[in-house]
């Protein structure tokens, strides 16, 4: 009887049971143990385990395993061992997580049999890819543990055990390391970048408030967010106050929009943000779902999967969903979202090619100090090159360009300026002259009056069905009947307002001045940008040819037209000296206290603008002189909402008072905005 000597089977059983081991923590961390368990089971055979402990811990003469070169390397079949080479046979056909088991090269059927085997492994994955989501999606939603990979910015991953208590903590550093803490939060050691962390099946993850500079800048980010900021303007703002970004360097918009979108910041768990597997996508509710092609797709905030309240919030519920609703205010806005320092041509810029707006950026040059303001094509920032190529244009360039052709429109055609004012002020005496007619209005209102009053018969009916819809009918009715009587209204009152033809003629040429004077720089930006969106209609650029046309009214008649709608609605009697001068007040006021609130100075709760003003002078907050004129709005305040004071001042014209608006809106810009 041959001999067995144990030390070379104790060491290929200790080898098997290792092996084993690390298999099945793999296989417990992906949510399928019992594959672990099972795994290799085969190698226990005695026709598998006498050949491998010979080939692997049996000794030749030079003290080497056989089996292995000096490198440790080994054949996988044709070793020239054949006991070997039949085990590993039966080895490969035995279990079906080799290739092996699932063709039969050698085989006379081998090449019909191909694609049935082909057809087994296929579906050997799928299962697979099943039960790893299941696996998964049960770790977020049963155990509340958050999923692998870094933890987002301004939080630590704390590992704790089944019964709550606290193991270690790992902080990931911009360098690639990571950081471990024991349980009382003191340092442990750096772990090297590819290392990776062991996590045993049954410990919990949790998100913990991590490095406190982290914390205070992700509430930073919503906080300007909240307020009106943009993605730049905040990445701006952050890199001129020296502050690093998650990888170390500089911020840019994409890592400000991931922030702001992470639901993570209010406490909350957010899982299959991104598909990354190549046979199954996750559903919203958890279960797996077919995937078109096997290349890394985001997926839509419908199939994220969030569990709320597992971790500490790093923002309260209402900043974020502020933050969120701001987001989604400015999302759609080609350009014109922006409520200071807007672009002058913001809005009026369009690519020919994937009709999207063009964006105002900024490229800052630290190593020269310089900052370039550009018009960038929205479809290539947002969508890439499979929307549109990359195209930019120099801000101050182009803006040079579109006010001198206005300067040059307005100087060369006097004469054609002359006669658009000439037809512009006929159309309006002769308008003016044959009155409103105000019948076909009074038919429509006894129409609307009439439908009303049966629908409200109809629902006096005990056992009428359709209450709901009925209701809403009669909703939308009366707010018809509301717009119809302020249309009459409005055209009864034109009939006693009667336009001077010398004070319109007059108005006309002073309105074109003004935009002269805009097109010379000598206008506030916020008044030179709107007369400039009112005298160009719009700007197509070419990305691919690199040409632009810029669309201008045939004669300065439309511009006049439109202003003059924009002065007679301004000048409605539905909107009364209080009502004018309530907005202006508020305007005034709204200003004054975000800028004090951007100084970090309190204010009293007051509509007293003098009292806003005096605040600011205390606190070396220079306002101009001439704007303090404004003061006098302080009446207004409360004249509109308890009508207590009488009438208004007399002495109150509102139009300067909107251009002294639009400075203080310009000057208080200035003061706050980060450099741009």
């Amino acid at each position: 009887m041959a001999r067995v000597r144990m030390p070379k089977h104790l060491g290929y059983l200790s080898y098997v049971l290792r092996h084993k081991w690390f298999v099945f923590l793999e296989c417990r961390e992906m949510g399928i143990p019992l594959l672990g368990v099972v795994h290799d089971w085969s190698k226990l055979l005695p026709s598998e385990w006498f050949p491998y402990a010979e080939h692997f811990y049996g000794k030749d003469a030079k003290g080497i395993k056989t089996g292995h070169d000096e490198t440790g390397y080994y054949k996988p079949a044709d070793t020239g061992d054949p006991d070997f080479d039949f085990a590993w046979l039966l080895h490969q056909k035995r279990n079906k997580h080799h290739w092996q088991w699932w063709v039969l090269p050698e085989d006379d059927g081998g090449e019909l049999l191909l694609g049935v085997k082909s057809w087994q492994a296929h579906q050997y994955c799928v299962k697979l890819s099943r039960d790893c989501i299941r696996g998964a999606v049960s770790s977020i939603k049963v155990k509340r543990s958050a999923p692998g990979g870094r933890a987002p910015y301004g939080y630590d991953r704390q590992y704790l055990a089944p019964d709550g208590q606290v193991l270690r903590s790992i902080r990931h550093l911009p360098d690639g390391r990571k950081q471990e803490f024991d349980a009382q939060g003191r340092h442990v050691r750096f772990i090297p970048g590819p290392e990776g962390i062991g996590k045993v099946w049954s410990d919990i993850v949790r998100y913990v408030p991590g490095d406190p500079a982290h914390v205070k800048t992700v509430r930073r980010i919503f906080d300007l967010c909240a307020r009106g900021y943009g993605f730049r303007c905040i990445a701006i703002a952050l890199n001129d106050d020296g502050v690093a970004s998650p990888t170390g360097g500089r911020w840019n918009h994409r890592q400000v929009k991931l922030i702001l979108a992470n639901p993570a910041y209010r406490g909350a768990l957010c899982y299959n943000k991104t598909t990354q597997g190549k046979i199954h996508g996750i559903a919203a509710d958890g279960r797996p779902c077919a995937k078109k092609g096997k290349a890394a797709e985001r997926n839509s905030r419908d199939r994220w999967i969030v569990v709320e309240g597992v971790h500490e919030p790093l923002v309260t519920k209402q900043v974020f969903e502020k933050a969120q609703a701001e987001t989604a205010r400015r999302h759609d806005k080609g350009g014109l979202h922006r409520p200071t320092q807007r672009y002058l041509l913001s809005g009026l810029l369009r690519c020919t090619h994937c009709g999207l707006n063009f964006w105002g950026a900024v490229l800052k040059l630290y190593h020269k100090g310089i900052d370039r303001r550009y018009y960038v094509d929205a479809g290539y920032r947002r969508y890439g090159r499979k929307v549109c190529k990359s195209t930019s244009i120099q801000a101050e360039a182009l803006d040079c360009w579109v006010l001198g052709k206005v300067r040059e429109l307005l100087q060369a055609d006097a004469e054609g300026t002359q006669a658009a004012v000439d037809a512009f002020v006929r159309q309006v005496m002769a308008r003016q002259k044959r009155g409103t007619d105000t019948s076909a209005v009074e038919r429509e209102l006894a129409a609307v009056n009439k439908r009303i009053k049966a629908t409200v018969a109809m629902l006096a009916e005990p056992d009428l069905e359709d209450m709901d819809e009925l209701k809403t009918a009669l909703v939308d009715l009366k707010r018809q009947r509301e717009t119809l009587e302020a249309r009459k209204a409005d055209s009864s009152n034109e009939k006693g307002r009667r336009l001077n033809e010398a004070s319109l003629r007059k108005w006309a040429r002073e309105k074109l001045e003004r935009l002269g004077e805009a097109a010379d720089g000598k206008v506030p930006p916020l008044e030179t940008r709107r007369l400039v969106h009112a005298y160009v209609d719009r700007i197509e650029v070419d990305p691919h040819k690199c040409t632009g046309v810029m669309y201008i009214p045939a004669d300065a008649g439309a511009f006049l037209a439109a202003e003059h709608i924009r002065r007679v609605n301004f000048g409605s009697p539905q909107f009364t000296p209080a009502i004018r001068g309530f907005h202006a007040q508020q305007a005034v006021e709204k200003a004054l206290k975000g800028w004090l609130a951007c100084a970090g100075v309190c204010f009293p709760m007051t509509h007293d603008l003098r009292a806003l003003f005096d605040l600011l002078d205390t606190n070396a907050l220079a306002v101009p002189e001439a704007l303090r004129r404004l003061e006098r709005l302080s009446v207004y305040a409360v004249l509109f909402r308890y009508d207590a004071l009488g009438g208004p001042p007399d002495d109150v014209d509102f139009a300067p008072v909107c251009q002294e608006i639009d400075s203080l809106i310009a000057h208080i810009e200035c003061a706050t905005e980060p450099s741009q």
